[in-house]
């Protein structure tokens, strides 16, 4: 029998230092707000280096959706896509074996935005 440890945290990794250095102003302290006639309280909010840290998990999903649908999607709709997952599924569902590197829970992100993908993938595909 295997022991277990489940933590009630999720394990962050930063990359980059924030000691207010020219990268901490660079990655960390530009962000990019999101709110919509005051919707969601607080605005989502992304920092440069989360923002790179999701297109890089854009290019990743797009190609799984394209293996599992058999449909292309374009990359600045899987960026919007990853986005939505990520922000869903890292404020709606906690899962004890995630991790975040810069803030951004990947695996979280990547459920999310496999699953919002592949709906939107199939939902629009039946209607062509």
């Amino acid at each position: 029998m295997l022991p277990f440890v489940i933590s009630s945290g999720v394990t962050n990794l930063n990359f980059i230092p924030s000691n207010g250095g020219f990268l901490d102003l660079l990655f960390h302290q530009t962000r990019l707000t999101f709110e919509i006639f005051g919707w969601p309280k607080p605005p989502f909010s992304i920092n440069l280096i989360q923002l790179i840290i999701i297109l890089f998990l854009a290019f990743a999903i797009n190609g799984a959706t394209e293996r599992l649908t058999g449909r292309k999607v374009s990359l600045a709709l899987a960026v919007i896509i990853t986005v939505i997952g990520a922000y869903l599924f890292s404020t709606y569902v906690l899962l004890p074996f995630d991790f975040s590197i810069e803030g951004v829970r990947i695996v979280a992100a990547i459920l999310g935005a496999l699953i919002i993908a592949v709906f939107y993938t199939l939902i629009v595909g039946k209607g062509k």
